[in-house]
């Protein structure tokens, strides 16, 4: 009987091994997912505290239409200052040339008689 004592006591010294065993790995489960938890965490604050730094799509639009329509405006005005602007330029030459014309033709005229 000494032999099965002494099996028997070595299967409940390894059987206490292996639960300790078991407990310190749970222990290390444990941490591992309360670290991991912390981090997700972490993570879910960080993306809340930027998602208020964003602009929202609708707010950008009506502001986006708002500049887009001033900016027409003011390149409708630049389009219309420039083609008055070359229609006077041409009136001007219009005027030099006819002008120049009228002369030639009254030097002409005076020049003969």
């Amino acid at each position: 009987m000494s032999c099965e004592s002494n099996l028997r006591k070595s299967w409940i010294r390894g059987h206490e091994l292996i639960h300790k065993a078991e407990s310190h790995a749970l222990e290390i489960a444990k941490n591992d997912i309360n670290r991991r938890l912390d981090e997700m965490n972490e993570l879910r604050k960080q993306i809340t505290s930027e998602r208020g730094e964003f602009l929202r799509r609708e707010i950008y639009d009506r502001e986006h239409a708002s500049l887009r329509e001033a900016l027409d405006l003011r390149i409708k005005a630049l389009e219309n200052t420039k083609a008055n602007l070359e229609g006077r330029l041409w009136a001007i030459g219009a005027g030099i040339s006819i002008l120049v014309v009228g002369l030639e033709l009254l030097l002409r005229y005076l020049g003969k008689g």
